[in-house]
């Protein structure tokens, strides 16, 4: 059994983790802002709760499509990611037997169309690639002192009843559903499961350390996401939205909806950790299927 303390343990990866170590007997212990928490973000209660745990997962930060991308609400992406992992980074510091599981996202490598993006690729261009270069900066104190930190740049997560499909999924159920743009940009997916997996799997291994892609081993586009998903559904995807709307509606942050990056998890292929899900029409038959046959 571990002591794990987790951010982000109310939001949709984090909460399925902290169930995922619950059930195989792990305590685990939340970092919350809510009043009357075990844990909240004051540096005395954070280096209390580590003293006497084996692990660290860091998982919190504002949705990315909360609001539009103003420069005020930009700055807020940046402090919950950025400061945050800075402030525990520092504290892991003074204790580095701990091992430190920080998320990333495939933002890093920017929009691309080059296919088999691995963990050895360089930072791209664009707000996101700059945010997730400084969050994951923000961890260097914590490697430096020797703590085993592991980086998980994180795909487009897919999960029942939650995330994405959770407002796709009703779309397409009415037949309003349809690709972003011309469909061509590609998506780096992966089941919640073999997400929280993997992170289980990163506070596991001894030997895990440094970046890796947390996303399935076969990308998709977004028409080929969209086609399997109406498949699964038995519904047609007759209603593109096309990138002016897009932005309209979205503004800056639409350029994440409009292009993507072709990421492959090689560290975690080649290091041995098996995927459940590695092709979407599986993995979007898990999802969703079961629910429409009922």
């Amino acid at each position: 059994m571990k002591r794990i303390v987790l951010s982000g343990a109310t939001g949709f990866v984090g909460g399925r983790l902290a169930a995922r170590l619950r059930e195989r007997g792990d305590e685990v212990l939340e970092i919350s802002r809510r009043p009357g928490a075990a844990v909240d973000w004051s540096p005395a209660r954070l280096e209390r709760a580590l003293e006497h745990s084996d692990a660290l997962v860091h998982l919190a930060g504002e949705n990315l499509f909360a609001r539009r991308w103003t420069p005020r609400f930009k700055a807020e992406l940046v402090e919950s990611r950025v400061a945050t992992a800075a402030l525990l980074a520092g504290l892991v510091a003074r204790r580095p037997g701990l091992a430190f599981v920080s998320a990333s996202a495939v933002g890093f490598y920017g929009a691309s169309t080059a296919r088999g993006l691995d963990e050895a690729q360089p930072a791209g261009r664009g707000f996101l690639a700059e945010l997730c270069r400084a969050w994951e900066a923000a961890t260097e104190p914590a490697a430096t002192a020797g703590a085993r930190t592991a980086i998980v740049r994180i795909g487009l997560v897919l999960g029942r009843d939650q995330g994405v499909l959770a407002r796709l999924v009703p779309l397409f159920r009415c037949g309003l559903g349809g690709r972003a743009g011309d469909g061509a940009q590609w998506v780096s997916w992966i089941h919640i499961d073999d997400l929280t997996a993997l992170l289980t799997w990163l506070v596991d291994q001894s030997a895990a350390r440094g970046v890796y892609n947390a996303t399935a081993p076969e990308p998709a586009t977004n028409a080929e996401l969209t086609r399997t998903l109406a498949r699964v559904l038995h519904r047609p995807a007759l209603f593109p939205l096309p990138a002016f709307a897009a932005r309209l509606l979205l503004g800056e942050a639409a350029d994440a909806l409009l292009t993507g990056q072709h990421v492959v998890p090689a560290r975690a292929l080649r290091e041995g950790f098996a995927f459940r899900f590695s092709s979407l029409e599986p993995a979007l038959q898990d999802l969703c299927g079961r629910a429409e046959r009922r």
